[in-house]
């Protein structure tokens, strides 16, 4: 067992919580100036560009319809309908209690979920 590499690993990770931590503290801040700059910044040969995304808030009607769909998906998998498409791996960092403040939220990976797991519900 390589464990060099997941040392390496564990390392860049902690890195990267950080880092990902002191970006999202920043984010509001930047947001603002490039608001102030017709919404693009350019530095070193990059534009950094603002987007703003909405989320919306559907009716009962379609709430309904999303959860009978995510039931549908469920029972599928259940009785053997669906079939696997792909695998992937996806390492996942969590801290043990008491080891600090690093702490990876789950991640949605759009239609894939963890193997064996049934989604959740909506």
């Amino acid at each position: 067992m390589n464990t060099h590499a997941i040392t390496e690993y564990f390392e860049l990770r902690k890195k990267q919580f950080d880092i990902d931590r002191r970006l999202e503290e920043l984010k509001p801040a930047v947001a603002e100036e490039l608001r102030k700059r017709n919404r693009v910044a350019q530095l070193d040969g990059y534009n950094l560009i603002l987007s703003t995304y909405v989320a919306w808030n559907y009716s009962p009607h379609v709430d309904t319809l999303q959860k009978q769909l995510t039931e549908k998906k469920r029972n599928e998998r259940e009785d053997g309908t669906a079939r696997i498409k792909d695998r992937r791996d996806m390492l996942v960092l969590k801290a043990l209690r008491g080891a600090g403040a690093v702490r990876e939220e789950s991640e949605t990976y759009d239609e894939w979920e963890p193997e064996g797991t049934p989604p959740s519900d909506v």
